[in-house]
């Protein structure tokens, strides 16, 4: 296997496994942050895994360096539409949570449940943006990092320290 078709492949494993994760995690904290409310862990994971395909998929493509920046604000206006309609059973793709049947008007006790400050938006768009920006600061450390020749070499004889 040829330098050339090493570098592609080290620069989408680093796309993949930076992108997901830090565009994810400082889009929940950035949701959080601005009073939104954190969905169940597993959509969190499966989030991760869809945003670390795309961003794979993307890595292969001869994009210019700015596109990063676009794509990582495109993707968190996405993560903050997902984050807010997937936040659990009280989400709004979840109306019927507290739904009762038979009842024109549900009484349920909420005695237990948490209160959550109101969303201020300011605080939300510049949560959002900030993690967009540092996604994609990021990213493009690690596009850097992966074009780097890597430190062991192939010989004939085994592994070599370049």
């Amino acid at each position: 296997m040829g330098a050339l078709a090493v570098l592609p492949r080290r620069r989408t494993a680093a796309v993949a496994l930076t992108a997901g994760p830090t565009a994810v995690g400082l889009g929940l904290v950035a949701h959080i942050l601005g009073g939104g409310i954190a969905p169940p862990a597993t959509v969190i994971l499966a989030l991760i895994a869809l945003v670390s395909l795309l961003a794979a998929g993307l890595s292969r493509l001869r994009l210019p360096s700015w596109t990063v920046g676009v794509a990582s604000g495109a993707v968190q206006q996405a993560l903050h539409l997902l984050l807010t309609a997937l936040a659990g059973l009280d989400g709004p793709l979840f109306p019927a949570a507290a739904h009762v049947h038979g009842v024109s008007s549900p009484q349920i006790q909420t005695t237990g449940a948490q209160q959550f400050a109101p969303v201020d938006l300011h605080v939300l768009v510049v949560t959002h943006m900030g993690a967009a920006v540092a996604s994609a600061v990021l990213v493009m450390l690690a596009v850097r990092w992966a074009a780097k020749p890597p430190r062991w070499r192939r010989a004939s004889s085994g592994l070599e320290l370049a």
